[in-house]
């Protein structure tokens, strides 16, 4: 398992003790400092992005005291952002937002693929600006566990209590609604160094000292048993006939004594579920999803299409690009074949170009001349689809 990027941030912890003692249970500070980690990231660039690079609305926020400032307040009637606007409120409290920024910065990027590995669930970052004396948000919890990355300035953390069992995606704090629990920890998080906070753990953090905080969150969006489950239910169903059925027409009307009935077939297509859900089927269904799902790395493929990808060169399998193989109908429904799936596309193959294909990239490396194939012009086709989609790059 690639575990480079999750062993920064909770080092000196091996993967094992984490995922042992802290993951989804409580909050881990690690006391190390990594230049690697603070490197990810800099106020210049953040300079850069607002003052020079494309910025749809979509691409910024702003909050203070604690809550969102609303987008008129910086975007323009035409969706352009307001880049004076953004500073102004800035230097008046206001935190800057980035969502999303890895999918802008390749080392952030990078970064990411590999936690995707580490955790198998997508990942996502949101990078936060605030100011000197101020902050962006009060107690709160989120419902993804959160890695926190402090790239400069200092934050002072307060750790409150834990909400009463994992919150799904869906189940966000509510504030006057959800409780938080007493101040159970309070601490300062200086540049370079990494904090996990699993999903509701309730925690507030004003910016600390006299210079301006940057600090990146990193969101592990994990899939649940629940929806593993449900997937294998609705799997499950169009091998059930009678799951087809309308519910029946008097079941909301019924009296009490005559919901036996309805009662008793709920049971029966229980019971039916359990014995035709297939957890292999649930579980190609899910990673079918989860590889398509994963973003492009093409950093390169340019290059090595433009020079042409000579028989004798040698292709690696990118780091943490995902791609699987999977059977499918034929076109005219009278066969299988095989195809490589990976992010935005799916490649039909040959039985003879399959097998040699699977053996190759599980060593990782490749060239054309090691295939011994009768079409070559698929052989051509294939290897320039995967350097396109950037599951091979050249060495």
């Amino acid at each position: 398992m690639p575990t480079a990027a999750l062993e920064q941030l909770i080092a000196p912890l091996t993967p094992e003790e984490f995922f042992g003692r802290y993951y989804e249970r409580q909050f881990y500070r690690s006391p190390v400092k990594h230049p690697e980690i603070e490197g990810l990231l800099s106020l210049d660039r953040i300079d850069e992005i607002i003052s020079d690079s494309e910025l749809p609305a979509s691409a910024i926020n702003l909050a203070k005291s604690g809550q969102g400032i609303p987008q008129d307040e910086y975007v323009f009637a035409n969706n352009v952002v307001d880049r004076g606007a953004v500073l102004d409120n800035y230097r008046n409290g206001a935190t800057i937002i980035l969502p999303q920024l890895h999918f802008a910065d390749g080392k952030l990027y990078s970064f990411c693929l590999g936690l995707e590995r580490a955790f198998g669930a997508r990942i996502q970052t949101n990078v936060y600006l605030t100011p000197p004396d101020a902050h962006g948000f009060g107690v709160h919890y989120d419902n993804h566990d959160v890695f926190v990355i402090q790239i400069a300035g200092a934050k002072e953390w307060e750790i409150y209590g834990d909400r009463d069992g994992l919150p799904f995606r869906g189940e966000g704090f509510r504030k006057g609604v959800d409780e938080t629990g007493e101040l159970k920890e309070k601490f300062v998080l200086e540049a370079g160094e990494c904090l996990y906070v699993p999903r509701g753990t309730a925690h507030r953090a004003p910016n600390h000292g006299d210079e301006p905080s940057l600090h990146i969150t990193v969101g592990i969006l994990v899939q649940t048993w629940a929806e593993f489950m449900l997937e294998a239910v609705a799997e499950a169903s169009l091998r059930i006939p009678a799951m087809r059925n309308s519910l029946p027409r008097n079941l909301f009307f019924e009296r009490e004594s005559a919901l036996a009935d309805h009662a008793e077939m709920f049971r029966h297509l229980s019971k039916e579920i359990a014995s035709k859900a297939d957890f292999e089927a649930t579980l190609n269904v899910f990673s079918g999803n989860f590889v398509r799902a994963q973003g492009p790395r093409l950093r390169g493929a340019l290059l090595a299409l433009a020079d042409g990808i000579r028989a004798d060169d040698n292709l690696r399998v990118r780091d943490h690009i995902l791609y699987s193989f999977e059977t499918t109908p034929t076109p005219d429904g009278e066969g299988q074949e095989l195809q490589i799936v990976l992010a935005g596309a799916s490649i039909p193959l040959s039985d003879e170009l399959g097998a040699q294909l699977q053996e190759r990239l599980l060593a990782s490396t490749l060239a054309k001349n090691e295939f011994t194939v009768s079409d070559v012009e698929e052989l051509d086709d294939v290897i320039g689809t995967l350097v396109a989609y950037g599951l091979l790059i050249r060495e």
